[in-house]
């Protein structure tokens, strides 16, 4: 299939990650004018001009195909050198234009994690919104020593590769923790009804504000849009490519309470 130009609206990016082939790449999660979701990938972000370096909740015109490398239906290619902002949804009423669109496709909204994989089994659904229930814990977890070593070393063999089109390569900072989140489905369970799902979230937003203002300004960030009783906390999830049943935190959802909730 030829590439076809759509509108995204962006919900999600994932802490950009060094490639030998694409130099640095971003995961971004989206929905379609029709509310059902896609994932763009590989998007050089960073490298990209500013004017196509995408924010959260823009409007994107995009030329998509879907991906031949990558089984799961949601992802498509990107000719990132055409992408163009055209519109931005603000936080106004508590996220109300934003929740019209998010949630117009119920076909990917869920109230467990074992839903979300039921359809990953019947359908191959390879993204959803999970509601949770209870909020047990937000904690870091330092990094295994062996990592930080394999990341230097990466970041030393894409500095040597002779590439025209990227004379000079952008700082990326290894981080040395991961932000977990422990927590239990609103809905019936089978894996957290024995033990709560622990999960890395791997939301750029949150990681940025670590390495910027330090670990414990994400720790605390975090654990107040998971409160319960002031926010409608949900969780933006999808699969990984090589292992189509796990499925990981992408994305957050956390406009405060309000008399929009109705929407959903």
């Amino acid at each position: 299939m030829p590439f076809e130009t759509i509108r995204v609206l962006i919900w999600g990016k994932t802490y950009p990650e060094l490639s030998k082939k694409y130099v640095e790449t971003v995961c971004t999660g989206g929905v379609r004018e029709d509310g059902s979701p896609i994932r763009l990938y590989p998007v050089p972000l960073r490298y990209l001009e500013g004017s196509k370096q995408y924010s959260l909740y823009d409007w994107v015109e995009v030329p998509v195909e879907k991906s031949r490398s990558d089984p799961r239906r949601e992802s498509f290619k990107v000719q990132s050198d055409k992408i163009r902002l055209v519109g931005h949804i603000e936080t106004r009423d508590n996220w109300r234009a934003r929740r019209e669109i998010i949630f117009r496709d119920r076909g990917w909204q869920f109230d467990s994690v074992s839903a979300l994989k039921e359809s990953q089994r019947q359908n191959g659904c390879s993204m959803g919104i999970v509601t949770p229930g209870a909020i047990e814990s937000v904690r870091l977890e330092p990094k295994p020593s062996g990592e930080a070593a394999e990341y230097k070393q990466k970041w030393t063999d894409l500095q040597a590769q002779k590439d025209f089109f990227h004379p000079q390569y952008k700082e990326l900072e290894y981080l040395p923790n991961r932000i977990k989140l422990k927590w239990r489905c609103l809905g019936a369970c089978a894996e957290c009804a024995r033990s709560p799902h622990d999960m890395t979230v791997l939301d750029w937003g949150l990681l940025e504000l670590a390495r910027r203002d330090g670990w414990s300004s994400a720790v605390d960030r975090l654990q107040a849009i998971t409160n319960q009783g002031s926010h409608d906390f949900k969780l933006f999830m999808g699969n990984f490519r090589l292992h189509l049943h796990n499925f990981g935190v992408i994305g957050l959802w956390y406009p405060k309470l309000g008399a929009q909730l109705d929407l959903v």
